[in-house]
């Protein structure tokens, strides 16, 4: 019998990704949500602000997984309080309510970002000590109980808006020289690796926090010349040391049963994906 999987945030820069791995494989019932535009044929579109519209629809879908791709972002959080509010900390709890009522399991993603960057190497129980309104309801909205699961990681890919606010696009959409930064410390994953966590995830029995990295770090100069090797982007990268930010993090739980690839194999399988799929036509010379 195949499991079926709930995705929202489907035309997001991690959910698309998520969407379309599950896809790859019979087993799964693949159901999305969105914003405003469909992803695909199939794709529902709600405002996840109604909420009897989307207790109805969740529990008229009646999915054993709920992923919540889901999040207002930097930009948006500084934009509007009350909606970063809403959507990175009540919707989380919420969605959790729901899938209880279902007995579906939730998996959240999280960020990076909950911590402040003074000192890196944070571990699971670390003190979420960010302070902008990103990192606070962020931080709020991590579902950690022994019911549901919460991936707290940091994510690069590509992106499907040509207004995209992630390192990647921001990259492909500059020319000449840039400044690639020593002291900008980084432990994420490429969003394709992160869709294979979630799958991982919803296939193993798993709850609370977990830590999505593979333990080693990279700075935002070695990072950007990985973008550069596998692009073949004509750009200069101007190594400069910059403000020391650190947020890197390590899983000390070790309950992934696979190993995360190296930075540089990551970067290759992301590069290799937007060669050969046209949705990323905005990233390929033509």
């Amino acid at each position: 019998m195949k499991k079926k999987v709930l995705i929202l945030g489907s035309t997001g820069m991690l959910g698309h990704q998520v969407v379309n791995y599950f896809l790859q494989f019979e087993e799964y019932d693949v159901v999305d949500i969105a914003f405003r535009n469909k992803f695909r044929e199939e794709t529902i579109v709600l405002d996840v602000t109604n909420q009897n519209m989307l207790s109805k629809i969740i529990v008229d879908i009646n999915s054993d997984f709920i992923i919540n791709c889901i999040g207002v972002l930097i930009g948006g959080s500084n934009e509007s309080i009350s909606n970063a509010i809403y959507i990175n900390s009540f919707l989380p709890h919420k969605l959790k309510d729901i899938a209880k009522t279902i007995e579906a399991k939730l998996i959240h993603i999280s960020t990076d970002c909950v911590f402040s960057g003074k000192k890196g190497g944070y571990i699971e129980k670390d003190e979420r000590d960010g302070q902008d309104t990103y990192a606070k309801t962020k931080a709020l909205g991590e579902v950690i109980d022994n019911t549901n699961a919460t991936l707290r990681t940091s994510i690069i890919g590509p992106e499907l808006k040509t207004n995209g606010e992630g390192l990647f696009h921001w990259f492909m959409n500059q020319s000449g020289s840039i400044n690639g930064f020593n002291k900008a410390i980084w432990s994420g994953v490429t969003t394709l690796e992160l869709a294979r966590v979630v799958k991982w995830a919803v296939e193993n029995d798993i709850t609370g926090l977990y830590h999505v990295t593979n333990n080693k770090s990279i700075n935002k100069n070695e990072l950007l010349n990985l973008f550069k090797k596998y692009t073949k982007k004509d750009i200069d990268i101007i190594a400069v040391d910059g403000k020391k930010v650190d947020k890197s993090f390590i899983d000390t739980r070790k309950e992934i049963d696979y190993a995360i690839p190296s930075y540089d194999e990551m970067v290759k399988d992301m590069v290799n994906l937007i060669n050969n799929n046209k949705l990323y036509s905005q990233y390929v010379a033509g």
